[in-house]
């Protein structure tokens, strides 16, 4: 019982944040979307996925041995957006938690070229 009020709760949020974007003005949304590096039609679309739909991009990040905090901010936003809309977020998090010898993660992976290139730059060994 507790999952479906945890589920319902979630949705609810999503649909106030839904709701609060609806309520702005186009110039408010604009400059709301803008300061994100964004759309507003892409800022509806990642609202709409949940406030939780990029947390596996931190995992994919540590387990790349790369520090978070020294990625550019708006390199940041793009990983975050393609993540947060990826359909790949199951098999993401079982190769994140039980780390498969058959791991195929960069071939699912909107973020890949990205994190290839940011692995590249860290010279650190990519696992």
């Amino acid at each position: 019982m507790m999952i479906f009020a945890n589920l319902w709760n979630r949705w609810r949020k999503r649909r106030a944040q839904l709701r609060e974007l609806d309520r702005m003005d186009r110039t408010e949304l604009d400059r709301v979307s803008h300061e994100l590096g964004m759309s507003a039609t892409e800022l509806r679309r990642v609202l709409g996925f949940g406030d939780h739909a990029a947390d596996l991009l931190l995992r994919r990040i540590q387990n790349l041995y790369l520090d978070p905090r020294k990625v550019d901010p708006a390199v940041m936003r793009d990983l975050q957006r393609s993540c947060a809309c990826c359909r790949a977020k199951t098999l993401c998090a079982h190769e994140l938690e039980d780390r498969p010898k058959g791991a195929t993660w960069p071939k699912y992976c909107p973020n890949e070229l990205t994190l290839g290139a940011l692995s590249a730059d860290n010279q650190q060994p990519v696992t």
